[in-house]
């Protein structure tokens, strides 16, 4: 009887093992660290991670159960906006925890700016445009970061060309005045749907039979000026829902002083915000250390504001040079980043010192990884940026896995 007890435990424990590898994600810093010895593999892991334990349990939840979404949104500027980076990670998320779709996109061809690779837009019109990096143009920004506007009679069509990516969940954002908004209906195979205000004065949802990948909006009132701000699409499937929201030249600054984009981010409902900002910031001559720190700690104030419920996790940015100059200013910046989530123990991925640090950039250079301006990076550096962060969250999710 003591045999067959002993036997049962062994049985338990082998498969209560199983579970827990089942449940962990494989996570291969080896493979890129061959490849660029420049890289500090040893150092990629989340500084206090423990803020992220309520991210981790939705995640292993969903894994566990297959059931519910975790919603993530990804806010910076150019190194975001192109969403290879992010993409990178969305990919690999999803592919463990399942899709639930796309998320935030925007019409990036009709505001004249660079798209991610997925996104093409068209309209019959030129509209007016801004984004939040240029505060002194009076088109008010949303929850993209950026707005297109016109007068005129117009449609825009949006495709996503990720076979993956369908959706038949829509979540619009345009005409920021509730008061008097102007008249929007959806086209889906000849079949014009109206756009009516919900639960919010600045979106408007609707839920299709059929998954799509393309549509239509049009608006024919000549009465009311048109706005739009994005739009957020997903599946109904179970899974991660991994939000973008990247503005060329934008800084922590900029976005606190756009107040729509804080009216209207807290409906993404987001479990996790990662911020990736700095670059701009180090762009300047120089760097007014106690100003700085005013800009990151009300951006979070805002974001506690707006989402008291999340989590949030600060990246830094990734080495750049200035006027070909090594950029000591995006060092400073990146220092300031520091310190700041550690008084406040608000977990921090450490890109700038992982991916190489001081002067690392024309290390990436070499590799062909990074652009000739020594800002950007080319896809394949920001490819293996994305690897090395994906890996840094699946190892605080197995650690918090193997823990609980």
């Amino acid at each position: 009887m003591k045999k067959y007890g002993t036997f049962i435990l062994i049985i338990f424990s082998l498969l209560h093992s199983l579970t827990i590898t089942a449940q962990t994600i494989a996570a291969d810093d080896n493979s890129v660290k061959s490849s660029y010895p420049f890289l500090t593999i040893a150092n990629n892991n989340i500084t206090n991670v423990q803020g992220l334990d309520s991210f981790y349990k939705k995640l292993s939840d969903l894994k566990r159960t297959h059931k519910g979404v975790v919603r993530i949104v990804h806010i910076g500027d150019s190194h975001i906006q192109a969403d290879i980076f992010s993409g990178t990670v969305r990919n690999k998320l999803q592919q463990f925890f399942g899709n639930a779709g796309r998320g935030l996109i925007f019409p990036y061809q009709l505001a004249r700016s660079n798209a991610p690779a997925d996104i093409y837009s068209s309209s019959n019109v030129t509209w007016h445009f801004n984004r939040l990096a240029h505060p002194e143009i009076p088109i008010t920004s949303g929850i993209s970061g950026f707005c297109i506007k016109t007068d005129t009679n117009t449609n825009v069509t949006i495709n996503l060309s990720l076979k993956d990516q369908s959706f038949n969940h829509l979540q619009f954002f345009f005409d920021s005045s509730a008061a008097s908004p102007a008249k929007w209906e959806l086209n889906i195979a000849g079949k014009k749907i109206p756009l009516i205000i919900n639960d919010s004065a600045f979106s408007r949802a609707i839920s299709l039979e059929k998954s799509i990948d393309s549509f239509s909006i049009t608006s024919s009132d000549t009465i009311h000026a048109k706005q739009f701000f994005g739009v957020s699409v997903d599946n109904s499937n179970a899974g991660v829902l991994y939000n973008t929201i990247g503005v060329n030249g934008a800084t922590y600054a900029e976005y606190n002083i756009a107040p729509l984009f804080w009216e209207q981010l807290g409906t993404l409902d987001a479990d996790l915000y990662i911020i990736s900002l700095g670059t701009n910031e180090a762009q300047k001559a120089s760097i007014d250390e106690e100003t700085f720190q005013q800009q990151v700690n009300l951006f979070l104030q805002k974001l506690k504001i707006v989402s008291p419920n999340a989590v949030v996790l600060i990246t830094t940015a990734a080495d750049s040079y200035k006027k070909e100059i090594a950029n000591v200013e995006l060092e400073q910046v990146n220092c300031l980043l520091s310190q700041i989530t550690t008084q406040n123990n608000i977990p921090i991925w450490d890109m700038y010192n992982i991916t190489g640090g001081h002067q690392s950039a024309s290390c990436w250079r070499d590799n062909k990884c990074m652009n000739k301006d020594l800002i950007h990076y080319l896809p394949n550096g920001y490819q293996i940026q994305g690897t090395l962060f994906f890996n840094a969250l699946a190892k605080g999710y197995n650690n918090y896995v193997n823990n609980h």
